[in-house]
Protein backbone atom coordinates (compact mmCIF):
# COMPACT_ATOMS: atom_id res chain seq x y z
CA UNK A 1 0.00 0.00 0.00
CA UNK A 2 1.25 3.84 -0.73
CA UNK A 3 1.82 5.78 1.85
CA UNK A 4 0.95 9.09 0.07
CA UNK A 5 3.88 10.83 2.17
CA UNK A 6 3.90 14.03 -0.18
CA UNK A 7 0.36 14.11 0.53
CA UNK A 8 -0.33 16.16 3.53
CA UNK A 9 -1.51 14.00 6.73
CA UNK A 10 -5.06 15.75 6.70
CA UNK A 11 -5.80 14.41 2.71
CA UNK A 12 -4.53 10.96 2.70
CA UNK A 13 -7.87 9.87 3.36
CA UNK A 14 -9.10 11.40 0.13
CA UNK A 15 -6.70 9.26 -2.23
CA UNK A 16 -8.92 6.56 -0.89
CA UNK A 17 -11.89 7.87 -3.01
CA UNK A 18 -12.65 7.54 -6.53
CA UNK A 19 -11.39 9.43 -9.10
CA UNK A 20 -14.37 11.87 -9.82
CA UNK A 21 -14.24 12.37 -5.94
CA UNK A 22 -10.56 13.17 -5.82
CA UNK A 23 -11.59 15.42 -8.93
CA UNK A 24 -14.39 17.14 -6.75
CA UNK A 25 -12.28 17.57 -4.35
CA UNK A 26 -10.32 19.41 -5.56
CA UNK A 27 -12.84 22.40 -6.41
CA UNK A 28 -13.59 22.77 -2.71
CA UNK A 29 -12.20 25.74 -1.14
CA UNK A 30 -8.97 25.06 0.64
CA UNK A 31 -6.59 27.19 2.51
CA UNK A 32 -2.63 27.46 2.10
CA UNK A 33 -0.92 29.76 4.02
CA UNK A 34 2.07 32.08 2.84
CA UNK A 35 3.86 34.89 4.39
CA UNK A 36 2.12 38.11 3.00
CA UNK A 37 -1.68 36.51 3.78
CA UNK A 38 -0.56 35.58 7.53
CA UNK A 39 0.26 39.58 7.92
CA UNK A 40 -2.12 41.14 6.54
CA UNK A 41 -3.79 38.61 8.92
CA UNK A 42 -1.92 39.90 12.02
CA UNK A 43 -2.47 43.60 10.23
CA UNK A 44 -6.07 43.09 10.58
CA UNK A 45 -6.24 41.80 13.94
CA UNK A 46 -4.25 44.38 15.42
CA UNK A 47 -6.85 47.10 13.85
CA UNK A 48 -9.79 45.10 15.49
CA UNK A 49 -8.22 45.04 18.43
CA UNK A 50 -7.69 48.98 18.74
CA UNK A 51 -9.73 50.38 21.61
CA UNK A 52 -12.47 52.57 20.88
CA UNK A 53 -11.43 56.40 19.93
CA UNK A 54 -12.83 59.25 18.04
CA UNK A 55 -10.91 58.89 14.67
CA UNK A 56 -10.27 55.01 14.49
CA UNK A 57 -7.66 53.52 12.51
CA UNK A 58 -8.34 52.49 8.74
CA UNK A 59 -6.56 50.00 6.23
CA UNK A 60 -6.72 50.00 2.19
CA UNK A 61 -5.70 46.56 1.19
CA UNK A 62 -4.76 46.62 -3.17
CA UNK A 63 -3.34 43.82 -5.56
CA UNK A 64 -3.48 43.21 -9.09
CA UNK A 65 -6.78 41.07 -9.46
CA UNK A 66 -7.03 37.25 -8.85
CA UNK A 67 -4.59 38.30 -6.14
CA UNK A 68 -5.90 36.19 -3.61
CA UNK A 69 -7.21 39.74 -1.48
CA UNK A 70 -11.03 38.56 -0.66
CA UNK A 71 -9.49 34.88 0.01
CA UNK A 72 -7.32 36.69 2.99
CA UNK A 73 -10.31 39.05 4.00
CA UNK A 74 -12.71 35.96 4.14
CA UNK A 75 -10.30 33.70 6.09
CA UNK A 76 -10.18 36.23 8.34
CA UNK A 77 -13.36 37.11 8.67
CA UNK A 78 -13.92 32.68 9.51
CA UNK A 79 -11.47 33.14 12.18
CA UNK A 80 -11.91 36.18 14.06
CA UNK A 81 -15.42 37.09 12.92
CA UNK A 82 -17.57 34.75 13.34
CA UNK A 83 -21.39 35.58 14.05
CA UNK A 84 -22.49 34.21 17.47
CA UNK A 85 -25.58 34.67 19.62
CA UNK A 86 -24.43 36.43 23.22
CA UNK A 87 -26.18 34.86 26.21
CA UNK A 88 -28.54 37.95 26.21
CA UNK A 89 -30.47 36.01 22.70
CA UNK A 90 -28.04 39.06 21.17
CA UNK A 91 -26.90 38.31 17.27
CA UNK A 92 -23.31 39.57 17.29
CA UNK A 93 -21.31 40.29 14.14
CA UNK A 94 -17.91 41.16 15.16
CA UNK A 95 -17.41 41.69 11.23
CA UNK A 96 -19.30 43.35 8.48
CA UNK A 97 -18.31 42.59 4.73
CA UNK A 98 -20.13 43.80 1.57
CA UNK A 99 -19.58 45.22 -1.76
CA UNK A 100 -19.75 48.24 -3.82
CA UNK A 101 -20.17 48.53 -7.24
CA UNK A 102 -20.58 52.01 -7.98
CA UNK A 103 -20.33 55.19 -6.20
CA UNK A 104 -23.82 55.52 -4.98
CA UNK A 105 -24.14 56.07 -0.96
CA UNK A 106 -27.44 53.96 -1.03
CA UNK A 107 -26.11 51.36 -2.57
CA UNK A 108 -23.64 51.42 0.01
CA UNK A 109 -25.85 50.86 2.96
CA UNK A 110 -27.87 48.29 0.42
CA UNK A 111 -25.15 45.98 0.51
CA UNK A 112 -24.80 46.42 3.88
CA UNK A 113 -28.54 45.95 5.04
CA UNK A 114 -28.56 43.05 2.67
CA UNK A 115 -25.54 41.17 4.64
CA UNK A 116 -28.02 41.59 7.91
CA UNK A 117 -30.92 39.94 5.68
CA UNK A 118 -32.66 42.76 7.07
CA UNK A 119 -36.03 44.10 5.49
CA UNK A 120 -35.64 47.46 3.66
CA UNK A 121 -36.76 49.76 0.58
CA UNK A 122 -34.26 49.97 -1.92
CA UNK A 123 -35.39 53.40 -2.69
CA UNK A 124 -36.08 54.10 0.22
CA UNK A 125 -34.28 58.07 0.82
CA UNK A 126 -31.10 57.74 1.86
CA UNK A 127 -31.63 59.09 5.22
CA UNK A 128 -33.81 56.26 6.52
CA UNK A 129 -31.02 53.94 4.87
CA UNK A 130 -28.40 55.08 6.68
CA UNK A 131 -30.12 55.29 9.43
CA UNK A 132 -31.80 51.62 9.43
CA UNK A 133 -28.03 50.57 8.65
CA UNK A 134 -25.95 52.13 11.58
CA UNK A 135 -28.96 51.00 13.76
CA UNK A 136 -28.13 47.01 12.96
CA UNK A 137 -24.45 47.66 13.01
CA UNK A 138 -24.57 49.01 16.95
CA UNK A 139 -26.91 46.12 17.75
CA UNK A 140 -24.89 43.67 16.24
CA UNK A 141 -21.61 45.25 17.95
CA UNK A 142 -19.73 45.30 15.09
CA UNK A 143 -16.00 45.52 15.32
CA UNK A 144 -14.78 45.77 11.83
CA UNK A 145 -16.62 46.76 8.49
CA UNK A 146 -15.05 45.50 5.36
CA UNK A 147 -16.16 47.36 1.89
CA UNK A 148 -14.66 45.12 -1.13
CA UNK A 149 -14.18 45.78 -4.60
CA UNK A 150 -13.74 49.53 -3.35
CA UNK A 151 -11.75 50.38 -7.08
CA UNK A 152 -15.35 50.29 -8.78
CA UNK A 153 -16.31 53.50 -6.72
CA UNK A 154 -13.72 55.11 -9.84
CA UNK A 155 -16.44 54.53 -12.38
CA UNK A 156 -17.53 57.73 -11.63
CA UNK A 157 -17.36 61.10 -11.42
CA UNK A 158 -15.20 62.80 -8.68
CA UNK A 159 -18.15 64.72 -6.92
CA UNK A 160 -19.73 60.94 -6.51
CA UNK A 161 -16.68 59.22 -5.47
CA UNK A 162 -16.16 62.04 -3.21
CA UNK A 163 -19.73 61.42 -1.76
CA UNK A 164 -19.13 58.28 -1.32
CA UNK A 165 -15.70 58.12 0.37
CA UNK A 166 -17.14 61.09 2.56
CA UNK A 167 -19.80 58.77 3.45
CA UNK A 168 -17.46 55.89 4.25
CA UNK A 169 -15.34 58.15 6.24
CA UNK A 170 -18.96 59.94 8.51
CA UNK A 171 -19.31 56.19 9.24
CA UNK A 172 -16.39 54.88 10.66
CA UNK A 173 -16.26 57.87 12.86
CA UNK A 174 -20.02 57.84 13.83
CA UNK A 175 -19.65 54.05 15.13
CA UNK A 176 -15.89 54.31 16.02
CA UNK A 177 -15.02 50.92 14.10
CA UNK A 178 -12.03 50.75 11.81
CA UNK A 179 -12.60 50.68 7.88
CA UNK A 180 -11.14 48.40 5.60
CA UNK A 181 -11.47 48.93 2.31
CA UNK A 182 -10.44 46.05 -0.82
CA UNK A 183 -9.66 46.47 -3.83
CA UNK A 184 -7.42 46.46 -6.99
CA UNK A 185 -4.25 48.88 -7.09
CA UNK A 186 -6.51 51.72 -9.14
CA UNK A 187 -8.81 52.34 -6.15
CA UNK A 188 -5.46 54.04 -4.53
CA UNK A 189 -6.86 56.93 -6.95
CA UNK A 190 -9.54 57.17 -4.36
CA UNK A 191 -7.09 58.37 -1.41
CA UNK A 192 -5.79 61.28 -3.56
CA UNK A 193 -9.21 62.99 -3.74
CA UNK A 194 -9.02 64.76 -0.51
CA UNK A 195 -5.71 64.97 1.99
CA UNK A 196 -8.03 63.64 4.58
CA UNK A 197 -8.58 60.48 2.33
CA UNK A 198 -4.61 59.87 2.35
CA UNK A 199 -3.99 60.58 6.46
CA UNK A 200 -6.94 58.16 7.83
CA UNK A 201 -5.70 55.04 5.46
CA UNK A 202 -2.97 52.91 6.16
CA UNK A 203 -2.48 50.82 2.59
CA UNK A 204 -1.29 47.79 2.55
CA UNK A 205 -0.32 45.42 -0.89
CA UNK A 206 -0.33 41.91 -1.58
CA UNK A 207 2.53 41.55 -4.13
CA UNK A 208 2.42 38.95 -7.14
CA UNK A 209 4.89 36.52 -6.54
CA UNK A 210 8.38 35.82 -7.62
CA UNK A 211 10.29 32.36 -8.60
CA UNK A 212 12.18 32.51 -5.25
CA UNK A 213 12.57 30.34 -2.20
CA UNK A 214 9.78 31.96 -0.72
CA UNK A 215 7.40 30.65 -3.87
CA UNK A 216 8.55 27.60 -3.93
CA UNK A 217 7.64 26.52 0.13
CA UNK A 218 4.07 28.39 -1.46
CA UNK A 219 3.87 25.16 -4.03
CA UNK A 220 5.05 22.83 -1.75
CA UNK A 221 2.49 23.84 0.74
CA UNK A 222 0.16 23.82 -2.08
CA UNK A 223 1.13 20.40 -4.14
CA UNK A 224 0.56 18.92 -0.19
CA UNK A 225 -3.08 19.13 -0.88
CA UNK A 226 -3.13 17.70 -4.54
CA UNK A 227 -4.61 14.52 -4.33
CA UNK A 228 -2.13 13.10 -6.56
CA UNK A 229 -1.07 9.27 -6.73
CA UNK A 230 2.72 10.51 -7.41
CA UNK A 231 4.77 13.20 -6.23
CA UNK A 232 4.93 15.96 -8.68
CA UNK A 233 7.51 18.31 -7.26
CA UNK A 234 6.10 21.64 -8.42
CA UNK A 235 8.45 23.32 -6.02
CA UNK A 236 11.45 22.46 -8.32
CA UNK A 237 13.53 25.43 -9.73
CA UNK A 238 12.68 24.37 -13.24
CA UNK A 239 8.52 24.22 -11.91
CA UNK A 240 8.74 26.56 -9.65
CA UNK A 241 9.68 28.95 -12.81
CA UNK A 242 7.64 28.10 -15.02
CA UNK A 243 4.43 28.23 -13.15
CA UNK A 244 5.77 32.05 -11.87
CA UNK A 245 5.70 32.49 -15.81
CA UNK A 246 2.33 31.35 -16.52
CA UNK A 247 0.76 32.66 -14.02
CA UNK A 248 2.35 36.37 -13.91
CA UNK A 249 2.77 35.39 -10.35
CA UNK A 250 -0.68 36.04 -9.36
CA UNK A 251 -1.89 33.55 -6.69
CA UNK A 252 -5.15 32.90 -7.92
CA UNK A 253 -3.70 32.14 -11.61
CA UNK A 254 -1.12 29.91 -9.84
CA UNK A 255 -4.36 28.26 -7.81
CA UNK A 256 -6.64 27.52 -11.08
CA UNK A 257 -3.69 26.48 -12.88
CA UNK A 258 -2.66 23.91 -10.64
CA UNK A 259 -6.22 22.99 -10.06
CA UNK A 260 -7.05 22.35 -13.40
CA UNK A 261 -3.66 20.45 -14.23
CA UNK A 262 -4.56 18.22 -11.52
CA UNK A 263 -7.93 17.42 -12.44
CA UNK A 264 -6.14 16.48 -16.10
CA UNK A 265 -3.47 14.34 -14.36
CA UNK A 266 -6.67 12.13 -12.75
CA UNK A 267 -8.86 11.92 -15.36
CA UNK A 268 -5.76 10.78 -17.97
CA UNK A 269 -4.17 8.07 -15.37
CA UNK A 270 -0.51 10.19 -14.75
CA UNK A 271 -1.36 11.23 -11.95
CA UNK A 272 1.41 13.99 -11.91
CA UNK A 273 1.80 17.22 -13.16
CA UNK A 274 5.24 17.64 -15.15
CA UNK A 275 6.50 19.96 -17.04
CA UNK A 276 4.19 18.91 -19.80
CA UNK A 277 0.83 19.64 -18.40
CA UNK A 278 1.90 22.56 -17.30
CA UNK A 279 2.90 23.68 -20.97
CA UNK A 280 -0.28 22.11 -22.06
CA UNK A 281 -1.92 24.27 -20.25
CA UNK A 282 -0.11 27.71 -21.09
CA UNK A 283 -3.43 28.86 -22.15
CA UNK A 284 -4.11 29.81 -18.53
CA UNK A 285 -1.70 32.49 -18.64
CA UNK A 286 -4.42 35.93 -19.09
CA UNK A 287 -3.34 37.00 -22.51
CA UNK A 288 -5.85 40.32 -22.68
CA UNK A 289 -5.32 43.34 -21.25
CA UNK A 290 -8.70 42.66 -19.56
CA UNK A 291 -7.00 39.45 -17.92
CA UNK A 292 -9.07 37.10 -20.05
CA UNK A 293 -8.28 33.43 -20.42
CA UNK A 294 -8.96 32.27 -23.80
CA UNK A 295 -9.22 28.15 -23.96
CA UNK A 296 -8.81 26.59 -27.60
CA UNK A 297 -11.11 23.91 -28.06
Amino acid sequence: MTDYTHVAPAFRDVMKMTDLQRIEFLDEPRWVDYRAASKLMDILGGLMRKPERPRMPNLMVVGASNSGKTTVITRFKDIAGESYVSDEGISIRPILCAEVHKPDERELYNAILTQFWAPHNPGAPLAKLRHQAMHLIRDARTRMLIIDEIHTVNNGSNARRMDLMNELKMLANTLRIPLVLVGTRNALSLLTLDPQYASRFEVVSLPNWTANAEFQGFLKSFESALPLKHPSKLYSPELTTLICAISDGITGNIEYLLRECAKEAIQSGSEVIDRRLLEKNQWMRPTGTDGTRVRVL
